[in-house]
């Protein structure tokens, strides 16, 4: 048998076979991309609650520790509010309730604390951890 083609293109073709076989393994043994952990924005910025119980302070809601708490007076009407100091792009919002839990809320956002814009409402919060997929670009 006889191989067609001249050597110089037989070689061409080898060097490409050989190229496109590299850029095969090189996609397929690719590792996945990292994917960042949820960053918690809200840690250490000053908030500000409509009223605190006991030991409970508003500070404790974006301390990261699942040991505190912020706990407000049993009546309606009850807000925090966290100012993250500066424009912040925001994916996601949790709410990680103890036993006690709104079910009305609103979650809203304020580039100057005057005008502010629902994210998201409910009547029906069931309490628990709450995950909420939001969309808040920079501005």
């Amino acid at each position: 048998m006889h191989a067609r083609g001249t050597p110089r293109l037989r070689g061409a073709l080898a060097v490409m076979a050989a190229v496109a076989l590299l850029f095969t393994l090189s996609v397929a043994l690719a590792p996945e991309r990292a994917v960042a952990a949820p960053v918690l924005v809200s840690r250490g910025k000053p908030v500000t609650a409509s009223s605190t119980e006991g030991p409970f302070a508003a500070a404790n809601a974006v301390d990261g520790d699942p040991g505190t708490r912020w706990s407000s007076e049993f009546t309606d009407d009850q807000w925090i509010r966290i100012d993250l100091g500066t424009s912040t792009a925001v994916g996601q919002v949790v709410l990680t309730w103890e036993a006690a839990y709104a079910r009305g809320y609103r979650i809203e956002l304020s580039a100057d604390g005057r005008q502010w814009t629902t994210l998201h409402s409910t009547t029906t919060g069931t309490g628990g951890t709450e995950t909420l997929t939001v969309s808040v670009p920079p501005v």
